[in-house]
């Protein structure tokens, strides 16, 4: 009786320096990329099987700011969707007439089979790490075939802005994918990705980027 809607599926968690597993002793620091549910280190390299968006709008952290809403804790979800064409998206994902940023964030949600990791694993970019999902979208578009037919390296690097230093994703080509990945990474793709709309995405619960945004 088990359903895809059942399931958790974890991310691939970028630490940031104030990201609670620093102070839960797990032995990691910023920049490090980890498994959202069993808390362990992801290998380096991955494959993407396909692609899906979302849409969450996330309170903002700061009181202050003129989008906080008080109905809700600062940095709580407020509203998420995975349909383009909602009303909520096509408003509030948009900049605005003088440049100033969406107050709903957009991810590229890459579903994924790292090698040697028994489940599947979302590499999901937004915010400052967006470029680095765009780039691996046009790659992976751009080379013909199935998205699963190549494999990548998944880093991090550490940037700076007016308000602090923060992690964001690197991503670059490693070459095809060995045919047992491939099989592996063909029956991920006809078991998930029609519906893909429906996949549960583990801790999308609190606004976690890290990337300095109030």
């Amino acid at each position: 009786g088990i359903t895809q809607e059942d399931l958790i599926i974890p991310r691939a968690k970028l630490i940031q320096a104030l990201s609670p597993e620093i102070t839960e002793g797990l032995g990691v620091k910023p920049g490090d990329i980890i498994n959202s549910l069993t808390k362990e280190g992801l290998p380096d390299e991955f494959i993407p099987v396909f692609l899906f968006k979302n849409y969450i709008r996330f309170n903002p952290r700061s009181k202050a700011d003129p989008n906080f809403d008080p109905a809700y804790e600062p940095g709580a979800v407020i509203w998420k969707s995975a349909d383009p064409e909602d009303p909520k998206v096509v408003t509030e994902t948009r900049f605005g007439p003088n440049g100033e940023k969406p107050i709903a964030t957009t991810f590229l949600n890459f579903f994924s089979y790292f090698p040697g990791v028994p489940m599947p694993v979302i590499v999901s970019f937004s915010k400052t790490s967006y470029r680095a999902g765009r780039q691996l979208l046009s790659l992976a578009k751009f080379c013909g075939g199935d998205m699963f037919s190549r494999k990548y390296r998944l880093t991090s690097l550490m940037e700076t802005n007016d308000i602090g230093t923060y992690a964001v994703f690197k991503v670059v080509p490693v070459g095809s994918t060995p045919s047992a990945d491939y099989s592996l990474c063909e029956r991920l793709w006809n078991d998930f990705s029609a519906k893909a709309k429906d996949i549960q995405v583990h801790e999308e619960t609190t606004d976690d980027t890290g990337d300095g945004t109030p």
